[in-house]
């Protein structure tokens, strides 16, 4: 019901949001069971799995919290959809010496009219040495054995890096259990696919489990392998000759011999000895020397030949110098090598405390992210330390994609990095801690709306201010949703008239019960539906776990059996955009976490928090049709 005041109509309302009706929220049952239809048929299809969630999150589920502004009348989104709590940007302002950079690059343009490979500029390659090093990355000890590549963003270069170790079809890359959905299609796409691996109960991965892994993965890749390993061999040998490196056409009675007796060996001993018994035949093969698809990448079984190891990992765990041994002794005896993802380096963590793999593991490559730290996410630059040996072959395997990075942002870059080590790192920390609204402060601001405010993870030092910040928070919220047209009233007072020309002049019976709402959101938070799974340590995500809302089966008249319904739920009738496990693991994983980002800012944050609180209370209390 609407009543005319002195400035705008006022609506009278008692949810947060208007999709919390019986039309939009038929609408959504039928856009739920659309997607679990059309799902069932790409749930075994990673290629085309992940890329059919993207469209529902980013198209189809999109919010329907929007008010009609009350000065504009025009529809406004309640929760900005960019600075969501399933964002991976950086809160910060970008690194301030690059935009200085790159403005005078732009603004010369001398490299616009001639093409540039794929390679690092020399000034770039020096610079991000010299900031390695001086700001005491452990990867530093490694600088003489390794070059940077660069690429368009850390996922260019990792699909690179897919499609020049997973080089027999059906070769198997290793992910965390919980892992970025990004990375998931590439390893498919060259040809191979992707497992996962259990995380222990800190949020690190399980090194037993991973050992396990490898084992089973291998055995069954063996096993599937065995009965037509002639046919693929066959196939191989005539690639082989195809490219010029067998000087005599293969014979199929070389191959039977070649593949003989192997049901004895495990499938690194079948590798070494097919490889031996090739190469007595065709000598040549010795010498050959393509950048890559060597024969001894494609003359074998398939096998796991990579484990993605996010470091930091997606739940704010930092691997420990004893787990990277371990982990480097398990992936050394298997010779899996490591992709080793440090795109939230420093954040919340300085830099010396990033351990590396290189330290353990010879066969590794690190992909140190620029986007995160540096907040330069949509400029697209991505860093890889490889081994010389096998850095040409990434090149080679970027410049036949997007892999080439404008020289005037390589340039921009260096001179920035150029600034010295303690002008970084005093740019590093600013934001991780240093600030009043910190990444650190935004931890405990978003367990508080997690747990409560009471919450034991959070400082006694943080405590009061933590809720001094929702209260302003929510208060802000409400008073915008005023200037809007729009009281949020009582049970009861939706029919009377609203006679206020500002909110401070709203009844008091209704200011009163604006302020019970944000002290009921204080002392539970989300408590009554997610609980905080990991104590993110570094990095700006916070993993929980769904099981109270996925063991009712609904909430109210929703039927919630999967994270991803969750999702649709948060995103659809509040706004509020999560990370639900579908998007950051494989089918089967048992899909009971979100992912919740903290960087966005705390205006975001509590907006976003209390409107969950509200919507998902709403919810509950209506009839449940399920």
């Amino acid at each position: 019901m609407t009543y005319t005041c002195q400035r705008n109509v006022r609506v009278s309302r008692s949810t947060i949001s208007p999709a919390l009706d019986e039309q939009t929220l038929d609408e959504l049952r039928r856009l739920l069971a659309a997607f679990d239809a059309q799902y069932a048929g790409v749930a075994d299809d990673e290629p085309s799995r992940f890329p059919f969630l993207c469209r529902w999150a980013y198209q189809v589920l999109t919010s329907r919290n929007r008010e009609v502004g009350g000065r504009t009348g025009s529809p406004v989104d309640c929760i900005p959809g960019e600075r969501n709590l399933d964002t991976g940007d950086a809160s910060a302002a970008p690194l301030p010496h690059f935009v200085h950079h790159l403005s005078l690059e732009v603004s010369n343009g001398r490299d616009f009219q001639r093409y540039f490979g794929p390679e690092c500029t020399e000034e770039l390659d020096t610079a991000v040495r010299e900031l390695v090093g001086g700001l005491g990355f452990p990867v530093a000890r490694h600088l003489d054995r390794v070059e940077p590549v660069v690429g368009v963003g850390t996922i260019s270069l990792y699909d690179a890096l897919c499609r020049t170790r997973v080089t027999v079809p059906g070769d198997v890359v290793l992910h965390p259990e919980v892992s970025y959905g990004f990375f998931f299609p590439q390893p498919y796409r060259a040809g191979g696919a992707v497992a996962t691996v259990p995380l222990a109960p800190d949020g690190t991965v399980d090194i037993g489990a991973l050992d396990r892994v490898v084992t089973e993965q291998n055995a069954r890749l063996y096993a599937e392998w065995l009965p037509q390993r002639s046919v693929l061999v066959w196939r191989t040998l005539r690639d082989l000759h195809s490219r010029g490196l067998l000087d005599a056409s293969p014979r199929f009675e070389d191959v039977e011999e070649i593949t003989s007796g192997l049901e004895e060996l495990d499938p690194l001993e079948a590798a070494r000895t097919m490889l031996t018994r090739v190469t007595s035949r065709w000598p040549a093969l010795r010498d050959a020397q393509p950048l890559h698809r060597w024969p001894a990448q494609v003359l074998r079984p398939p096998r796991v030949v990579c484990y993605l190891h996010i470091n930091p990992g997606v739940t704010g765990r930092m691997a420990t110098p004893e787990h990277l041994a371990r982990l480097g002794e398990v992936l050394g005896r298997h010779q899996v090598a490591a992709i080793e993802d440090m795109s939230y380096h420093s954040i919340r963590s300085a830099p010396e405390d990033c351990g590396t793999l290189l330290e353990h593991h010879a066969d590794t490559y690190v992909l140190f992210g620029i986007s995160k730290p540096f907040a330069l996410a949509n400029l697209r630059i991505g860093l890889l330390w490889a081994a010389s040996a096998e850095a040409e072959s990434v090149r080679r395997a970027l410049e036949s994609t997007v892999g080439f990075v404008y020289t005037g942002f390589q340039n921009a870059l260096a001179r920035a990095l150029g600034s010295g080590a303690e002008a970084i790192r005093a740019y590093l920390a600013e934001e991780s801690w240093h600030t009043e609204d910190s990444y650190e402060f935004r931890r405990h601001l978003m367990v508080a709306m997690v747990e409560g405010v009471g919450s034991e993870r959070i400082p006694d030092a943080q405590r009061a201010r933590v809720r001094s910040v929702v209260l302003d928070e929510v208060d802000r919220l409400l008073r915008w949703k005023f200037d809007q047209g729009v009281v949020i009233c009582p049970p009861g007072f939706e029919d009377r008239p609203v006679d206020a020309s500002s909110y401070d002049e709203l009844d008091s019976a209704v200011r009163d019960f604006h302020r019970d709402l944000a002290a009921r959101f204080l002392a539970e938070g989300l408590s009554r539906w997610f609980t905080v799974e990991y104590e993110p340590e570094c990095g700006f995500f916070l993993v929980v776990h769904c099981d109270a809302v996925l063991g009712r089966g609904g909430i109210g008249p929703v039927g919630v059996r999967r994270t991803f319904h969750l999702f649709a739920v948060l995103s659809y009738l509040l706004g509020v955009r999560v990370v639900p496990e579908e998007m950051m693991t494989l089918p089967g994983n048992g899909h009971r976490r979100i992912r919740l980002s903290f960087s966005p800012p705390v205006q975001n944050l509590v907006r976003c928090m209390f409107t969950c609180h509200q919507g998902l209370t709403w919810l509950e209390e209506q009839p449940g049709d399920r």
